[in-house]
């Protein structure tokens, strides 16, 4: 069985380093648009405009093209990324976490957590908990009333803690003091609407804390990383997400910024 397995990892490997190939080749042949807009704040500019960062995929995703914002400094991309429609993009992910797995986020989930200077009659979430972590059971063996969600199904598969919210439909009927993340802002394919959909979810006071080290041009080499929100880019993101920031982090690659409803 643990033979097959690994065939089937490999394989599933070598079709996503094939497909991605033939996609890069594809893209070569384009035209590219002499207009480029900023996938966070909507600036339209000429392409030229944009700073351009290229660099190779660690986990078979081929060429990553990213740009940086001339107007809110973002860096968004790969685009071919963008391009994918979220059925898409969450096939990526399925077949992505198929073969790897992510370190363990531990320390670095229970510090997002602490950021939050939680209560202990609180209510709190790990947003994209992922399967890799001891962050929630950790917290909740010392007291702390801390579940966890994470969108990604195969992420979870076979588990069956009770403090484990499976859905979405689940996670929005819950009013949270706290919503925590790590390593997670990056991934959202549509940051404002997605942190918007969460900051519906907080209690009157709630606030968030997302750390990650995309506040900074950091760990750029998976094409699962669609943002970096470098320069002055995460405050127009808190902005147009309604959102201000009350708390800011940096402990070399931890970075932290912990918000509330404007």
């Amino acid at each position: 069985m643990q033979n097959n397995d690994h065939f089937s990892a490999n394989n599933t490997a070598y079709l996503m380093h094939l497909h991605w190939h033939l996609v890069d080749e594809m893209d070569s042949l384009r035209v590219p648009n002499n207009t480029l807009t900023c996938e966070l704040c909507g600036a339209c500019r000429t392409r030229h405009q944009f700073a351009v960062f290229q660099t190779e995929c660690a986990f078979g995703g081929g060429r990553l093209l990213r740009y940086r914002c001339p107007n809110c400094e973002v860096i968004f991309g790969a685009e071919k990324m963008l391009r994918l429609s979220p059925v898409q993009l969450s096939r990526e992910y399925e077949a992505h976490y198929s073969v790897y797995t992510e370190g363990d986020s531990t320390d670095a989930e229970v510090r997002a957590f602490h950021a939050l200077q939680p209560k202990r009659e609180g209510f709190y979430v790990n947003f994209g908990a992922g399967a890799w972590s001891r962050s929630v059971p950790l917290l909740r063996g010392e007291g702390w009333n801390v579940f966890a969600f994470e969108p990604h199904a195969s992420a979870t598969a076979g588990r069956n803690e009770d403090w484990l919210i499976r859905d979405w439909g689940q996670l929005m009927a819950n009013r949270f003091h706290g919503i925590f993340s790590n390593n997670v802002l990056e991934h959202f394919r549509y940051p404002v609407a997605e942190l918007t959909r969460l900051k519906g979810l907080l209690a009157p006071g709630g606030k968030m804390a997302h750390a990650t080290p995309c506040y900074e041009y950091l760990y750029e080499y998976t094409r699962f990383h669609l943002f970096f929100f470098t320069g002055r880019s995460r405050h127009v993101l808190w902005q147009l997400a309604g959102l201000q920031e009350v708390g800011w982090e940096v402990d070399g690659h931890y970075m932290c910024s912990v918000t509330q409803p404007v």
